[in-house]
């Protein structure tokens, strides 16, 4: 199981000296990926906006894998997302993640004039939209929600067939997205059964997609907080649920991790990570 890290892009002052550090830490600690939440307004407290982080770190590492978790994509008009994801894709050097979700907040979808109701429409419209849009050449698309002719991104992504898509949630709405459009399916703070549930839901509803469910990745989310990290019981603790979750099937687990300091991210890579990787 790979082990990724959030970046601290929400609940306190934007900090980009902060940011940095992570982000170069992480890289350094040979961290899989870094990871960051999408809102609109202060639903959680100040927060910056995803796809600005992300091109902002991708200047600041070299190597490491950049995604959203998760982006809310019905906020969004596809043709200017599958440009921006293009150009992060382009400037990272194939880096970036595209993690997606159908959002939650009513307050949002009001303030932007979209019907919450039709979330799940809107997004499936818009994945589709842009899977043909970073086909290269010249689109069409005519939708409930969305229509373009002959449209050629103003940005190829550097990433054939676009960025790697992580449909998020729990429904089998959200799961059969997922088979149709994603390299990945992305859950949060879930325990070891819920993936297993997870797991046997995508096998019966990849049947009707034709889509084999073993291509999908699975990813989830961990909180962690290390108050001692030179402690070996919590080393073994924070390893043993971790490996947990890979047993269940969790390929790649982004930590939520108090304090992100380079201590505590250097502690993680020396003690705990050699456990479960």
């Amino acid at each position: 199981m790979r082990l990724g890290v959030s970046l601290p892009s929400m609940g306190s002052k934007p900090d980009p000296k902060r940011l940095a550090m992570v982000a170069r830490e992480a890289e350094t600690q040979g961290f899989h990926s870094v990871w960051v939440p999408d809102h609109v307004l202060r639903v959680l407290g100040p927060i910056l906006d995803p796809l600005t982080v992300l091109t902002f770190v991708a200047g600041m590492t070299g190597r490491i894998a950049l995604g959203t978790n998760v982006l809310v994509l019905p906020y969004r008009h596809p043709l200017i997302l599958a440009n921006e994801a293009a150009s992060l894709d382009v400037l990272s050097g194939g880096r970036f993640v595209l993690g997606v979700g159908v959002g939650w907040n009513e307050e949002e979808f009001s303030a932007l004039g979209t019907s919450i109701r039709e979330r799940g429409r809107r997004t499936d419209e818009a994945l589709e939209a842009m899977k043909r849009l970073w086909a290269g050449g010249p689109a069409t698309y005519e939708g409930r929600y969305y229509s373009f002719a002959g449209a050629t991104l103003g940005t190829a992504p550097e990433t054939e067939g676009g960025p790697p898509i992580l449909v998020g949630g729990y429904s089998d709405a959200a799961l059969q997205r997922a088979l149709r459009f994603g390299e990945k399916w992305g859950g949060f703070i879930d325990s070891p059964e819920r993936i297993r549930k997870v797991r046997q839901r995508l096998n019966h509803l990849a049947e009707r997609v034709e889509r084999d469910p073993g291509e999908l990745e699975i990813v989830t989310t961990f909180r962690l907080r290390v108050s001692t990290p030179e402690t070996e019981d919590l080393a073994e603790r924070v390893a043993g649920e971790l490996l947990q979750l890979g047993e269940a099937g969790v390929d790649l687990c982004v930590l939520a991790v108090s304090p992100s300091t380079p201590e505590t991210l250097s502690w993680i890579a020396e003690e705990v990570a050699p456990r479960v990787t």
